[in-house]
């Protein structure tokens, strides 16, 4: 039991030592480059956007024509799922 406690301490440690190592020096060279990782993504936002306008500002104009895809696809599950049980049903009765 005890070689069992063991391993997993072992291997508990030997991976969060080393990601815990890598998320603080990613932290901080997010904090230290902020206003240029900022700039830079907003200069490629721009860059390939229509009408050079930006992705952030074309993803606003088009969140309702998204928002009205993903309810039509639930309310078609929906109705696929409210309907096969009843289809179902009447299959077993027609067979006896």
């Amino acid at each position: 039991m005890r070689k069992v406690q063991f391993t997993a301490v072992f291997w508990t440690m030997l991976l969060a030592i080393p990601m815990t190592a890598l998320a603080l020096s990613l932290l901080a060279y997010v904090t230290e480059n902020l206003t240029q990782i900022y700039t830079s993504l907003m200069t490629f936002s721009r860059d390939i956007s229509a009408g050079g306008r930006g992705v952030i500002l074309e993803t606003a104009q088009r969140w309702p024509e998204v928002a009205g895809m993903i309810i039509g696809q639930i309310v078609i599950l929906l109705i696929l799922l409210i309907a096969r049980p009843g289809s179902e049903a009447e299959e077993t009765t027609k067979e006896r």
